[in-house]
């Protein structure tokens, strides 16, 4: 029997739990996710000294928003990027923007800022590579800790500033609309699916969600994260399933790096430390993507759970296989699953089998 007689058995014998979408957000299974999510971070937050629930508050939904920034970065502007004020529009009209090239549109996630993942490592990728216009959103007063359910539901507010950004530029002929790309990393990366919700000028080229966020998301409907319907390509990295992002296929092309379980270099001993390491890991291998000569290629599965029993770990030549990240094309379509070294450069190519991984995933996941 070959591994794809082997697929369609198993697939015939064994029933995986359908992903569901439901228009109840805080469902059970959600309220378990968010109270383990918040116990882990919050304990984060007291250690620190930042517990503080008078930061946390839910903002005026009215854009432009104070509390929703953009700022234009250029190569030549790296250190010195140009604030967009959408109060005032001529600070976008006169930005040094570098007409003819694509436009980059990076969001971070909870907690974050233009300085936070995935912008420290994905903007000096990109300009190394070649030149390009990159907007980083900066929403960090709407993210604080330990604000995480009001930051969930400002990001709605997020999404729609966003959109009336890229509207007026491309509305006045300053980007168009199929060189725009949207990169999103844990809430960004859901954020970045609501950016359909509200923009008028078209649907968007592409968008890449980092391990798009779990907790409030798993049964949150469509039109409140990130789904295929976003854009003409939605391509998703999954790192960190057991604990900060999602499990389900959210994209045209979903990716799972080492299962999407516990990334190589990341087994700490602290779970919460272990967590994001695994969660902050899906912007780095992003970034390496962007000029890597190796290539990060995963080998097609039909479900996570067939991939996790064993069934398509062959790697064989008959395996189907498509690159990761940067330079997806369009056109690919499915789930994709592929293992990465402990430290950089993270990028195996195309030359290993998944086969030999199962033992050391099965293993740290019992432990």
């Amino acid at each position: 029997m070959t591994s794809r007689d082997c697929e369609k058995h198993v697939q015939t014998s064994i029933t995986p739990p359908k992903f569901i979408n439901s228009e109840v957000m805080l469902s059970d299974t959600n309220l378990r996710w968010l109270v383990l999510f918040s116990v882990t971070v919050s304990f984060h937050a007291i250690v620190r000294g930042d517990w503080n629930f008078f930061k946390c508050f839910e903002t005026d939904k009215r854009c432009p928003n104070q509390n929703v920034s953009f700022y234009l970065y250029t190569r030549e502007t790296q250190k010195n990027p140009t604030q967009l004020d959408m109060f005032n529009p001529d600070t976008v009209m006169n930005a040094n923007f570098v007409r003819g090239r694509p436009l980059i549109i990076l969001i971070h996630g909870y907690t974050g800022h233009r300085d936070y993942a995935p912008n420290p490592t994905i903007r000096p990728a990109y300009f190394a590579y070649d030149e390009f216009n990159i907007i980083s959103v900066d929403y960090n007063p709407l993210a604080l800790e330990p604000c995480y359910l009001q930051a969930v539901r400002n990001l709605p507010t997020v999404a729609n500033c966003t959109a009336q950004l890229l509207d007026f530029i491309i509305g006045n002929n300053i980007v168009p609309l199929e060189d725009i790309h949207v990169v999103g990393f844990s809430l960004g990366g859901q954020t970045s699916g609501m950016i359909a919700n509200y923009l008028k000028s078209g649907r968007l080229k592409r968008i890449t969600g980092l391990d798009p966020a779990k907790p409030l998301f798993v049964f949150a409907p469509n039109d409140r994260k990130l789904d295929q319907a976003d854009a003409e390509f939605v391509q998703v990295i999954h790192t960190d399933v057991f604990q900060r992002g999602i499990l389900h296929p959210s994209g045209h092309t979903d990716f799972y790096v080492n299962g999407g379980v516990e990334q190589p270099g990341c087994n700490a001993t602290a779970m919460m430390t272990t967590g994001e390491c695994n969660h902050n890991r899906a912007p780095e291998y992003y970034a390496e993507s962007i000029a890597t000569e190796v290539g990060f290629y995963g080998y097609r599965c039909a479900h996570w759970y067939l991939y996790m029993l064993g069934v398509c770990r062959g790697g064989g030549p008959d395996q189907q296989v498509a690159i990761m990240g940067a330079h997806t094309p369009d056109t690919t379509r499915g789930l994709y699953f592929l293992n990465v070294n402990m430290m950089p450069p993270y990028a195996r190519g195309r030359n290993y089998t998944l086969r030999d991984e199962l033992a050391a995933i099965s293993s740290n996941i019992r432990n």
